[in-house]
């Protein structure tokens, strides 16, 4: 999870050096270096697995045997027909976000520059819901208080939204906006517990569904590309520029895209081998750096064309709130009050370790008084 954390700090750094010196943000262009990235990572991060895995064979803690294993010995609950069609809609709904949030929603009404970024929280409580209705998670005592808080904290930053939103914006725009931001993130969390479905109940590969989705979502992108052509951006901007200033567009398009290989690989095996809600997680916990950066930058929490330093720090502080109840959620803390830890994983273990002492225990004293019995007493004996 650390790396993929790393993953998506770096990757947007790229994205801010990139939008403050060229003024590409939100570009279709993208996308298609997105899923160019889960192909290509899919694909070269599979490649090394079957080979580590034919050298490797009698290792049964690597990742690529479990795998190989996992699939030769259970049966997968859906035909080859609905697991594409699964795969197919998981890298859908990745274009569909992309679309929403670089085409729709600019149109609609200018927001907040981090207003995606201070809701990113919807993810994990969309998840879960998601999660514990179609794959039937348990949700403990600690996720539970912490959804509600969570809840409570998105509810209170869309109203501070409300409250200093520019005059210039119509009610309705906003609302209508705001609505598909949310919509943006219900589709994150659609492709998190697709995949997560993929590899519970059909046993696939996990990159085997990264290097597909890659596939899907690369060409289904070219086709979008007939009615939006992304590259047009990049011509302008290449006959506005020197050379070597379009080289430099170049290059930071390339570490984009090599982060977007890291970020889709470790997402996805964080995703499938913990949970759509850890794998969230990663999505929002810096998010306090960036909050600071626009804020000190100029470019967010204005009203009357000021700096608001209220707007700024009651945000700054939901969005603290907000990572620390991530934490919570994941079990990195545990709040041991009000039964909040008794759900938690280490609770759990201990109980049961702590229930098989006390078995063992108790039938050791018992296997010693019969013995002692049947040594002091000639007439009873016991077989």
């Amino acid at each position: 999870m650390l790396l993929l954390i790393i993953s998506y700090l770096f990757r947007r750094i790229i994205s801010i050096i990139i939008d403050e010196i060229f003024g590409l943000n939100n570009s279709l262009i993208f996308c298609f270096l997105m899923f160019l990235g889960e192909f290509i990572g899919g694909l070269t991060t599979y490649y090394y697995q079957r080979t580590f895995l034919n050298k490797n064979k009698k290792d049964q803690n690597n990742l690529a045997y479990k795998f190989a294993k996992r699939k030769n010995e259970l049966k997968s609950a859906d035909n080859w027909p609905k697991i594409t069609i699964l795969i197919y809609f998981a890298s859908f709904f990745d274009l569909i976000e992309a679309i929403i949030l670089s085409n729709v929603v600019p149109k609609i009404a200018s927001l907040s520059t981090t207003s995606t970024l201070r809701l990113c929280c919807i993810i994990t409580i969309t998840s879960s819901i998601i999660c514990s209705l179609t794959l039937r998670f348990k949700l403990g005592k600690h996720q539970i208080f912490s959804l509600i808080i969570m809840g409570i904290s998105l509810s209170s930053i869309v109203a501070l939204e409300f409250i200093y939103k520019s005059e210039d914006i119509y009610f309705g725009n906003f609302i209508i906006a705001y609505l598909l931001i949310f919509s943006h993130f219900i589709f994150i969390s659609f492709t998190d517990v697709i995949e997560k479905y993929l590899y519970d109940y059909d046993f696939l590969n996990p990159l085997l569904i990264l290097m597909n989705e890659g596939i899907f979502g690369f060409i289904t992108t070219l086709l979008y590309s007939i009615y939006q052509n992304p590259f047009k951006e990049i011509t302008i901007i290449y006959n506005n520029i020197e050379p070597s200033k379009f080289i430099i567009l170049l290059f930071l398009l390339v570490l984009y895209f090599v982060f977007s290989i890291g970020i889709n690989v470790y997402k996805i095996l964080c995703n499938v081998l913990y949970s759509p809600m850890t794998k969230s997680l990663t999505t929002y916990f810096l998010n306090s750096a960036f909050i600071i950066y626009h804020y000190i930058k100029g470019n967010d929490f204005i009203t009357e064309g000021k700096r608001n330093f209220v707007y700024f720090l009651i945000n700054l502080l939901f969005s603290v709130l907000i990572d620390f109840l991530g934490l919570i959620y994941n079990e990195v803390f545990i709040l041991n009050f009000c039964g909040l830890g008794n759900d938690t994983h280490t609770e759990i273990t201990f109980r049961a370790n702590s229930q098989e002492i006390e078995m063992y225990s108790n039938k050791f004293e018992k296997d010693d008084y019969i013995y002692s019995f049947n040594e002091n007493d000639d007439y009873f004996t016991m077989a």
